[in-house]
Parts: C-alpha cells; structure tokens; sequence
C-alpha cells in the first residue's frame, strides 16, 4: 500500500472530527510526520505514542500490523505503509480507551505515567470511550474510506456475534426437525398468499408505515396464513424469527444503522425463543417489528443533509433509543463527546434543543396514536413513557394548542363531516 500524505492529510482532519479518534504517522526516522490529535497534553503523549511506533518496528520488521487488546483499558492499532522511494512508515490509530480514567487507572494506562494532572484532565476528556467492536468497526471504516484499501481481517469475533452464531444455528436445528415430515403449507394458494403478506410487511417497514403493520397485525386471516400452526409454539417461534429477519434487512435498507438492527433483532430473537405460546410470541414479533419501521420513519423524516454527520448520528441514537427515556449525558456518552459541545451542535444546526427535539418526537407519535388508534390517554401516555397523563395532557397543549382530547374530537369531526 503506497499513501501520499499530503493527498491524505485532508481526509485524516475529516476521520478526526467524525470520530475523535487521534492518528499518527512515522516516518522510517520514526519522526512524527502527521498527527490529528492536538490538545496541551500531546507533547507528552507523543513520547508514548514515538515509543509505540519504535517497539512496533522492532517487533515487526518492515512490515506487520497490531492490533493491542492487552491492557483492557486501551486498545490502539499500528501498521506499517508504503511511502514511496524506499521509504516506510508507521500508522497507529489510538489510542482510545474502553472505560473513562478515573484516580484508580491513570497507572495502568500505558500513556498515563508521563502525563499532569492538568493533562490526565484534558486528555481523559478528548480521547473516545469505545468498545472493542466499535474500535474494530472504526479501523474498518479506515480501510475503507481514507486508505481506499481492504480492511485487514482480524481474525476476532466479538462475543455477541458468538452467541448469535450460536443461536440461530439452534433455530435452524429446530427448523430442521420440525418440518422435516411436515409440509410448510398445506397447498399453493396459501403459500401464494403468505409471498403477498410478506413482500407488504417489508414495503411497510422500508417506508416505515407503522400504522398498516398495526392493521396487519389485528387482522386474524392474515395472522392465521403467516402461523398456520399456533398450537405449535415452537413452530411460531421459528416463523416469527423468519419475520423478524426480514423486518431487520428492510431496515437496514431504509437507512438505519446496521448494527443497531443487528442488536435490536438479537433483543427480540432472545425474547422470541423464551415465549411459551402464541399470543406471546405475536406481542414480541409485533413490538420488534414496529421498532424497526418507526426508526425507518423517524429516520427518514428528521436526518438532513444540511447536518453534520455528527447531528444526523445523534438524531439517529434518539429515534433509536425513544420511547425509552434518554438524558444528553446518555447521548453524548453513545457518541464519544462532550455533552456540551453536543447540545450546542444540535442547537446550533437544528434551531432547537435536544429536549425540544425529543419533545416534538414524542408529541408526534401521540397525535399519530390519536389519529390512528382508539387507545386510551393514559394508554398513549404510558406507551410513550411520559411521566404521568397530566404532563402528557399539558405538554401536548402546549405544543398544539389544544388536548389530546379536544385533538382527537376535531379527528372525529372530521370523520363524520366527511361521509
């Protein structure tokens, strides 16, 4: 691999802002030629990182990569690039850390022994809290988008991705002997009719029609063609999996984060395979696959291209995360940033607060609720997880000038003028 510093430096400045995670380059002098990482601690964690670049040259010659997961503390990955005309140089993209530093750690941190308590402060403070599987991930994206070359194969697979290895070959075993004497349909018409359902349940949540899966859902004839068998939960449960599959692709494909769907399938697969019946296994199914299609909605409605990266990553962790409650400190925590700096991004590019923002969301899915549903005040307010029916009753007439009932009476005025 052949780089040019001087064609890359604007893409490294563009992998800084959007990640925060610092990079250096050495040359075969193990002289630092490039870094994105500038805080008043980088003097001295300089030396640490020269020292890095020197102990990975020894070890691996000229060429060689290494990835650390030996302190599990911080993790930082070196490799060797050639710069042409004979020359070498030595990347490495870290360090980040895996858990905050606190009094109890700085120690065993390799680049803390050299460091002030001032710099401890602003180097804690700068450099990204990640997971290994966000760091992997991360390089990856490297590879990919800045080098333009094939990401190296690590030859790591994280825990999560084991067990759900694990547990989906358990389903196909089950899949397997289940219909190994049995037919999947009794005859073509009702497989013909099951292909229409499914290819309508992907084009809803693709488009994030949320309120035609919940017809499709209370529909009984549609139900009994998608399980033929409910009598079998054992047989629900593989053909909800099935659904939940293909409600995972159709999210991704609407633009939802792809491993947010993987951890959200994995939530509702594991919830599936511990129900004991029919009903339950439809209240899973239907909760999961209504998670998917509002994200693809929320999604679609509310990122811009006019944002930045960061604000569209941010707005993506809200719709992900709500109706579940959700504090700045928990956003800016999922994206490796201050939560001040955060606010006043979002505030600055969006022209509203976080908590506006959050509010807004909130507010529009109640009056979807209104609109499309008979379920009660109480039920809306609760399934939204406001803190009470009063503050649910207050803040929407704040925002709409009316109540939810006086919103939902105008709907049925509406209806009856209509007809």
């Amino acid at each position: 691999m052949q780089t040019n510093l001087n064609l890359l430096a604007w893409r490294f400045e563009e992998y800084y802002k959007k990640t925060r995670i610092p990079l250096w380059v050495f040359d075969q002098n193990y002289h630092l030629i490039y870094t994105n990482f500038t805080t008043s601690a980088i003097l001295n964690l300089m030396e640490d990182m020269l020292s890095m670049a020197k102990d990975f040259r020894l070890s691996h010659s000229i060429e060689g990569s290494y990835l650390n997961f030996d302190n599990p503390y911080e993790m930082y990955y070196s490799f060797t690039s050639d710069g042409g005309k004979h020359q070498f140089n030595t990347y490495i993209i870290g360090p980040v850390m895996t858990i905050k530093p606190n009094g109890q750690i700085w120690d065993k941190l390799s680049f803390g022994e050299n460091l002030f308590v001032e710099q401890k402060r602003i180097v804690s403070n700068a450099l990204p809290v990640i997971t290994k599987e966000e760091f992997l991930l991360n390089i990856t994206e490297f590879f990919r988008d800045i080098l333009e070359e094939n990401a190296p194969d690590f030859g790591i697979e994280n825990a999560a991705s084991k067990e759900l290895r694990n547990s989906t070959k358990d389903v196909s075993d089950d899949i397997l002997s289940s219909y190994e004497e049995e037919a999947l349909f009794d005859d073509l018409a009702n497989y013909e009719e099951y292909c229409r359902i499914e290819d309508l349940y992907t084009i809803f949540i693709v488009n994030g029609s949320v309120y035609k899966l919940y017809n499709l859902f209370d529909d009984e004839k549609v139900m009994s063609i998608l399980f033929p068998n409910k009598a079998s939960y054992q047989d629900c449960v593989i053909r909800a999996i099935e659904l939940l599959t293909t409600a995972k692709i159709a999210s991704i494909e609407s633009g939802n984060d792809k491993k947010l769907c993987q951890a959200r399938f994995y939530k509702y697969m594991q919830q599936l395979k511990a129900s004991k019946s029919y009903d339950k296994i439809l209240s899973v199914l239907t909760r999961g696959t209504l998670a998917f299609a509002k994200s693809s909605h929320e999604i679609q409605i509310h990122t811009s291209d006019k944002y930045s990266p960061m604000t569209n990553k941010c707005i993506k962790r809200i719709i992900e995360k709500l109706p579940d409650k959700i504090t700045l400190d928990d956003l800016a925590g999922d994206l490796h940033i201050s939560a001040k700096y955060l606010s006043a991004l979002f505030n600055k590019e969006t022209g509203m607060s976080i908590t506006d923002f959050m509010q807004n969301i909130r507010i529009s899915e109640a009056k979807k609720l209104l609109r499309n549903t008979d379920l009660s005040y109480l039920e809306i307010s609760n399934m939204l997880n406001f803190c009470s029916q009063s503050y649910f009753n207050n803040l929407f007439k704040k925002k709409e000038g009316m109540t939810p009932k006086e919103y939902r009476e105008k709907r049925d005025e509406l209806l009856m003028s209509s007809r």
